[in-house]
């Protein structure tokens, strides 16, 4: 009775509409007989337009629309979200999966080229227009042949290009701890790049984006370091977060006095050669290394010990980013400092590391260490490891490139006995706000 009721309200509403228009114009004298109803393998497709142009766009928009349902039926995002991202048998259980319809279109699919008017098998449009005010529009109908089977083909062909898809961004994500060269970086943010292309829901997406933050951000970890091999060679090295990685760009080298510098790749780092005989002994002498990665401009400056002599002096400085990383952090209050400092031992002899003074900005109290006592023989790059247990409370950090952990390092100088101080001053990261 219910249905009997509606059925008759549907014919009235219809009659209703009818009775305030007419049809002015159509494509054919008989109106056929799929339209307004559902064909097996085909789609039926009406929309209202105010021209004909206008009717084939918007009648193709809507078959695109109707096809990306339909093949994203019951596939699932990313198996790995907690979210409910899945369309199941065409009932919707997501905000955000697959209900971008627009946004789905601009993605890179591939079964949405094969979609086409010219697909079309039939056509029918009226002329309509209204009796009170005599405006005029287009009822455009189209049926277009899509199988079940077709259905299938292209179901299992989105399923195996998003897994791919997947495949792809969880690789980038293990990666970004495991970099062995800057260009690693960079292919990285290109591939990410093309991920946000194809990547339509939300979560997703954003998940895209944020790694790829992170991989512009290694970037900003850049330093360059070196150490003289002996007189007349520099051998100069690209450092991630302390740690040496390889880079196909070369650098550019300037001195104060140097003459006949050239520079040449050695397995991922570079070598240096150069001439000191104009150097003067009394002059602060240097090489100055420049070296541009991922739009950013890395300098260092080697200081000269040879100064015509080719004698190597004690030198030891602090270089790179200062790494403080607490065990927790639990709003203002952090719990034991975990600090790495990379030293760079230039003239390669052994040295003693008395004690360590740290001035933390958003830490009031310095972090000191003043018991190390330990003796290094290493030339080059050497990583100190230290642990500042306790509780701290840490102020607001300020986010600014000119943000410098201060302090200094307490020395013994092997070729004198004595006991040097040295300031620091260096960039720092922490895993704290």
């Amino acid at each position: 009775m219910k249905r009997l009721i509606w059925m008759i309200f549907i014919t009235l509403l219809a009659a209703g509409v009818a009775a305030q228009t007419k049809v002015v114009e159509r494509s054919a004298k008989k109106v056929p007989g799929w339209l307004n109803t559902a064909v097996e393998d085909y789609l039926v497709v009406s929309v209202t337009a105010g021209s004909l142009a206008e009717g084939q766009t918007k009648a193709l928009t809507e078959i695109t629309e109707r096809i990306i349902q339909s093949v994203a039926s019951n596939v699932t995002v990313s198996k790995k979200n907690t979210l409910s991202e899945v369309n199941v048998n065409g009932n919707i259980e997501s905000s955000d999966a697959f209900t971008q319809i627009s946004r789905i279109k601009s993605a890179n699919l591939p079964f949405l080229k094969g979609i086409s008017l010219s697909n079309v098998e039939e056509i029918y449009w009226e002329k309509v227009q209204d009796k009170a005010t005599k405006k005029e529009h287009y009822n455009y109908s189209v049926k277009y042949p899509f199988s079940r089977l077709e259905q299938r083909k292209l179901t299992a062909e989105f399923e195996a290009l998003d897994a791919g898809q997947v495949a792809r961004y969880e690789a980038l994500e293990q990666k970004i701890g495991a970099i062995e060269s800057a260009d690693e970086i960079s292919r990285a943010i290109t591939e990410l790049n093309t991920l946000s292309e194809y990547f339509f829901d939300d979560v997703r997406l954003s998940r895209v984006k944020g790694l790829t933050a992170r991989y512009r951000q290694l970037y900003d970890a850049l330093t360059l370091t070196g150490t003289f091999l002996e007189s007349g060679k520099y051998q100069c090295q690209l450092l991630l977060d302390g740690n040496p990685i390889k880079v196909a760009a070369k650098p550019k080298v300037t001195s104060n006095c140097a003459g006949q510098i050239s520079v040449r790749p050695a397995d991922g780092m570079f070598l240096i050669t150069y001439s000191a005989e104009d150097c003067l002994p009394e002059e602060e002498n240097f090489l100055n290394i420049s070296l541009t990665v991922g739009g950013k401009r890395l300098q260092h400056k080697a200081f000269l010990n040879e100064a015509g002599t080719g004698s190597m002096a004690f030198s030891v400085v602090p270089e790179g980013k200062l790494v403080l990383t607490a065990d927790s952090v639990a709003d203002r209050k952090i719990f034991n400092i975990n600090i790495r400092l990379t030293l760079n031992n230039r003239g390669g002899t052994p040295f003693g590391l008395k004690a360590l003074e740290l001035h933390v900005p958003e830490i009031s109290a310095p972090i000191i260490f003043d018991d190390i006592d330990g003796v290094y023989k290493t030339k080059g790059i050497i990583q100190i490891k230290a642990l500042a247990e306790g509780e701290f409370t840490v102020g607001e950090k300020k986010k600014s490139l000119f943000s410098f952990v201060q302090g200094a390092i307490t020395f013994v100088n092997p070729q004198t006995g004595a006991v040097e101080r040295s300031q620091l001053s260096l960039p720092y990261v922490t895993n704290w706000e």
